[in-house]
């Protein structure tokens, strides 16, 4: 692959992307194109990734809103560590009241402790009752 890029931290996000999807050798194969993550024939143009993605903001990286998607326009955006990680497939997602969440993500917004969630799933409780009892130190609030 001939090209007059520098290498950018963009330039190395759209390689990287590539490798992953592309080269059966790369460490992270399996997770992209060994489980049929495709990049779309649009982006094989670095111009036109960059184009349509600009340069990659400072402290963000390359992710897939639809962790089961192609890399593609409509599917791309540049993430913080932290939303990568909650759109994670090793991320286990809740549905419940019409919201779904990763277990951190309810853990944050019902104001439990880091692994308090994980703790009642596996101790039996239902995800009903997991997510609608107060933890104690909420109950204890005046």
């Amino acid at each position: 692959m001939s090209h007059s890029y520098p290498p950018t931290r963009t330039y190395m996000a759209w390689l990287s992307m590539r490798k992953r999807c592309m080269n059966p050798r790369n460490k992270y194969f399996h997770r992209y194109g060994g489980r049929g993550i495709k990049v779309c024939k649009r982006w094989d143009n670095y111009s036109l990734f960059l184009s349509d993605m600009g340069e990659v903001p400072s402290g963000l990286t390359l992710d897939r809103k639809n962790n089961d998607g192609n890399y593609e326009p409509g599917n791309c955006r540049w993430a913080t560590k932290k939303e990568q990680s909650h759109n994670s497939s090793r991320a286990k997602k809740i549905t419940f009241g019409g919201k779904t969440l990763c277990v951190r993500e309810w853990e944050h917004h019902l104001g439990l402790s880091a692994g308090s969630l994980w703790h009642r799933l596996e101790d039996g409780w239902t995800i009903e009752k997991a997510l609608s009892t107060p933890s104690l130190n909420t109950m204890r609030k005046p």
